[in-house]
């Protein structure tokens, strides 16, 4: 686990004080860890996006050895702290969903999720483009969004209610991660044939949004949960021809960013605030 310390050693010798100014000091310094959290929260809400509710789930305040910690779980640390540039490929194909390939080659079907229900708050800026292209398409064809589709009887469709290719948008708008293999201009898309062997110009790759699918299933709570998703294949394979690689994420420095200010207020606020407690006496 990440955590930070709110230190009040430097109080340490007023705790003897009295009874009641060691009530003060202990108030205090809950008071100070329940601050810096709704400082992480607003912090978070700032600087984060399709990842801010991973981070607010995994921050807590703890009590432990008479400190108060702001704990970030392990699980979320990669958020602060950012990644670097690497393959995906490893930790897809450790999942036990992965199967083997008679060539001897490992493969995973990856989940692909465009809506509904994410909102543009939890959905990254990288797929913002796709999402908006899957709810045109739907509206053109006028399948509902996020209601939930009914029978003749008012009973939920369930199981896969369909499936159509969007070919012609988003476009590519510049070179980087998260624009595909294709021409700037072209539809986003996967690598051709040629280009998956190291060569050959862009297009006539596997536009990003074909194959999307539209479920409805039933939830343990008896309700229905609406997915709209398309499926890609992560192999082996890939690793030589430099798919499935992740641009990196740069560190957000919310822990170190709420520690400089802790300390910044407990000698602006809380430690005068106790002296104050204790000038009464």
């Amino acid at each position: 686990m990440f955590h930070v310390n709110i230190d009040l050693s430097a109080l340490e010798g007023l705790k003897d004080f009295s009874t009641a100014l060691k009530a003060a000091v202990d108030e205090a310094q809950r008071d100070m860890g329940a601050m810096a959290h709704a400082k992480a929260l607003e912090l978070a809400n700032e600087r984060l996006h399709s990842r801010r509710q991973l981070f607010v789930d995994a921050l807590t305040v703890k009590e432990e050895d008479g400190a108060t910690l702001l704990v970030l779980d392990g699980s979320a640390r990669w958020i602060d702290d950012g990644m670097p540039e690497h393959s995906m490929l490893d930790a897809l194909l450790a999942s036990p969903k992965a199967k083997r390939a008679a060539d001897g080659s490992s493969y995973v079907v990856v989940p692909f999720h465009h809506g509904p229900g994410k909102g543009p708050t939890n959905t990254p800026a990288s797929t913002q483009d796709l999402v908006g292209a899957v709810k045109n398409e739907m509206k053109r064809r006028k399948i509902p969004w996020g209601k939930v589709e009914r029978d003749d009887q008012g009973r939920p469709k369930l199981g896969k209610l369909h499936g159509f290719n969007v070919s012609h948008a988003p476009l590519k708008t510049h070179p980087g991660p998260g624009q595909g293999w294709g021409p700037v201009g072209d539809v986003k898309q996967g690598p051709n044939q040629r280009q998956r062997v190291g060569g050959g110009p862009g297009g006539g790759g596997t536009p990003f949004l074909h194959g999307v699918a539209v479920y409805q299933h039933a939830t343990s709570g008896g309700g229905v949960k609406r997915s709209v998703m398309t499926f890609r294949i992560a192999s082996s394979k890939h690793e030589a021809e430099g798919r499935w690689k992740h641009p990196g994420l740069d560190p957000v420095h919310i822990f170190e960013d709420v520690a400089k200010w802790a300390a910044e207020e407990l000698d602006k606020t809380v430690v005068p605030k106790i002296l104050e407690h204790l000038n009464s006496f």
